[in-house]
């Protein structure tokens, strides 16, 4: 995959996000994403992302956009690839550990309100029905036929919890999920995704983010230099003992994405070659191939300067 493919996808997918579309919501305390709620009159951009989702998995790119693993179980259910777009999509079994994935203040309250010893009729006085904000409006919606009549007590508590998280994650989305989950099996329809466990299509769109240099470095392969060369070393060096977040930089400079395929490192066929320049170059990459082209340094102090200046000034064509 070229490095204008893969490049836009990964900023297409970024914009297309972007908490000022409305589209979906982003916790940022849990670095994830989730469905918004607003209703509105055509959901055809939803249809859209779960294409280029799709399409990316098809062409495997990895994306940095994350879900909550809910939104995998969502996607696999039922466990056919949908054909028929009057058959209902997306539902499946939510918990509150679902709930503690996007909510967790939300999910705290629901822990006191199960556990509570007092009247609950009387103390926290609460119906079956929800209130949601819509461009300003505050709508109300009842979680079962009369809901807005019905006091939650201590006997229908857990019932009323129950119904509150498939409303969040079932009722208030269906339309946005179903239209991305058609759009992201109109791509990628095979029937072996939903042989697979939430966690491990996880892995298959978004790739993994737990990094290990030390692998890449193992499976590294060098043109014209060899891995004794004193540039080499400073470069594993340097490397090792950046941090996550200019790991990620470096990974992204040199392959167009941050995340580890799902076969590892190895699966990368990452390669260092010698670029026969002046040593005040700086390092060039060519995603396509998952090539950094390394010219030769005059000691670490150097090389890791010119390292850091060339991986967190590589993104948006030059536009930025």
């Amino acid at each position: 995959m070229g490095v204008l493919t893969k490049e836009w996808f990964l900023l297409l997918i970024r914009q297309i996000f972007h908490p000022d579309y409305g589209m979906f919501t982003y916790h940022k305390y849990l670095y994830c994403h989730w469905f918004s709620s607003f209703k509105c009159d055509n959901y055809s951009e939803f249809r859209l992302v779960g294409i280029l989702m799709g399409l990316a998995v098809y062409n495997s790119i990895a994306l940095d956009i994350r879900f909550p693993c809910c939104c995998y179980k969502k996607l696999l259910s039922p466990p056919i690839v949908p054909n028929d777009q009057n058959m209902p999509v997306g539902i499946c079994s939510v918990t509150t550990d679902d709930l503690s994935q996007i909510m967790p203040k939300l999910d705290h309250g629901s822990s006191e309100l199960r556990s509570y010893e007092g009247n609950v009729e009387e103390d926290f006085y609460s119906i079956f029905q929800v209130f949601q904000e819509e461009f300003g409006i505050i709508k109300s919606y009842n979680l079962k036929p009369g809901g807005d009549k019905i006091p939650v007590t201590n006997q229908n508590r857990k019932e009323y919890v129950q119904l509150y998280i498939d409303f969040l994650f079932n009722k208030s989305i269906y339309k946005q999920f179903a239209a991305f989950c058609y759009g992201f099996h109109s791509v990628f329809a095979s029937n072996f995704l939903m042989l697979l466990r939430p966690e491990e299509a996880e892995i298959l769109v978004c790739g993994s983010p737990e990094l290990d240099m030390h692998a890449l470095q193992r499976s590294t392969q060098y043109d014209v230099y060899a891995k004794t060369d004193l540039t080499i070393q400073y470069f594993w060096d340097v490397v090792l003992g950046f941090p996550l977040d200019l790991q990620k930089k470096l990974l992204h400079f040199t392959t167009g994405s941050d995340r580890v395929p799902v076969g590892g490192m190895a699966d990368l066929n990452f390669k260092i070659s010698k670029n026969e320049t002046s040593t005040n170059w700086l390092p060039v990459a060519h995603t396509c191939f998952n090539q950094l082209c390394l010219p030769p340094c005059k000691n670490k102090k150097d090389l890791k300067q010119k390292l850091i200046i060339g991986i967190s000034n590589s993104e948006g064509f030059g536009l930025e």
